[in-house]
């Protein structure tokens, strides 16, 4: 037994310098390699060091007449000018420019051309575009701004008699003050504009009925939505001015667009009503204002007939009554009075029954109502 585990513990030593020796070759093989690799490395800088050596001789040999004063000198000079050089500008057309000294504006409105300023970091120079017209919708995603704003927020507008419309609209602005747009408000344009129009159709929309908001006032709407949006543009001081407002929606909410579509339809079919009167009316008036003219006319011939008559009867009545007082001076019978009777009677006589009875006598029959018999 002793015997077999004194060969064992041999055979485990014996295995064991074997692995130790062939580890320490390996690692000697590796370590010599690392080495090799140093050494190829450093010949390698130490070449590139000559040649750098080289070229410095080179490099002095080409300029050694030159003195280093003046070469320091002329690079200082050169690196001056081009630092003055970096003050000047340019403003394309469309654009107006600003000049800021330590961030305070010193210049404003400076058109196109070519401009100079002090250079950086004494002066800045920021160029706007005032030409461009930009467009924002309020209450309505336009195409351009698909992907770029998020979707806008409903307006919804309680009129003066208090009914609710929703509105779309597409306002057009522009950049008319670069000074006080860059500097004045700390807002984008888009966001200060849809917050100013949101507040100036509301505000607007409150005085107003809903029938006129619907039908006839939208003009109206659009010039007093522009005037009111410039007034506070102005007062917040952002720089901005509207060139227009269109409306392109403006209709009830779904829950009531029923109702308001029947009394759309309410307004039409009186419309429709009042034309229709009116057209009878139309086509009564000539006739009877051709009859009434007419009649007037007839009444005033008849008027002046009547007049003519009676002015022709006193007058022969009048030489009647002179020829009667002439007669009853002269003579004993009243002839006048006579003649008058006699005509009168002929137009009475005709136009009455009569009764004549004989007397006794058979004799004739005094026809006089007065007088002598």
């Amino acid at each position: 037994m002793d015997n077999k585990q004194n060969d064992q513990q041999s055979s485990g030593k014996r295995s064991w310098q074997k692995v130790d020796w062939a580890k320490l070759s390996q690692g000697y093989l590796n370590a010599r390699k690392v080495v090799q690799t140093i050494f190829s490395k450093v010949r390698i800088l130490v070449q590139r060091l000559r040649e750098t050596t080289k070229i410095k001789e080179d490099i002095g040999k080409a300029f050694g007449h030159l003195h280093l004063r003046r070469i320091v000198a002329l690079v200082v000079l050169v690196l001056f000018v081009l630092y003055l050089s970096s003050g000047s500008y340019l403003v394309s057309p469309g654009e107006e420019a600003v000049e800021r000294l330590f961030g305070r504006v010193v210049a404003e409105g400076i058109s196109e051309g070519l401009h100079y300023r002090l250079p950086w970091p004494f002066q800045q120079v920021d160029k706007v575009n005032v030409s461009e017209i930009k467009r924002e919708g309020i209450g309505l995603l336009l195409q351009e701004h698909r992907g770029v704003h998020s979707s806008p927020e409903k307006i919804q507008i309680l009129t003066g008699d208090e009914n609710i419309i929703e509105v779309q609209l597409v306002i057009q602005y522009r950049i008319s003050d670069p000074a006080k747009y860059l500097f004045k408000v700390d807002y984008r344009p888009y966001q200060i504009i849809n917050e100013v129009v949101r507040y100036a159709i509301t505000r607007i929309g409150s005085s107003m009925l809903v029938d006129e908001m619907l039908t006839i006032a939208k003009e109206e709407i659009q010039r007093r939505v522009q005037s009111e949006t410039q007034r506070l543009l102005d007062a917040y001081q952002s720089g901005l001015s509207v060139v227009t407002v269109n409306i392109k929606k403006m209709y009830p909410p779904d829950e009531v667009s029923d109702s308001f579509r029947d009394v759309a339809s309410a307004r039409e079919d009186k419309s429709r009503i009042i034309n229709n009167a009116q057209g009878y009316r139309n086509s009564l008036l000539p006739p009877a204002k051709g009859e009434a003219v007419r009649k007037i006319r007839k009444a005033e011939g008849y008027h002046a007939e009547v007049i003519n008559r009676a002015q022709g009867e006193t007058d022969r009545f009048l030489q009647m009554l002179a020829e009667y007082r002439k007669t009853s001076k002269n003579a004993s019978t009243d002839v006048t009075r006579e003649r008058l009777y006699i005509e009168t009677m002929e137009k009475i006589f005709p136009k009455v029954k009569k009764y004549i009875l004989d007397t006794e006598d058979g004799g004739k029959v005094n026809l006089r109502f007065f007088g002598e018999e």
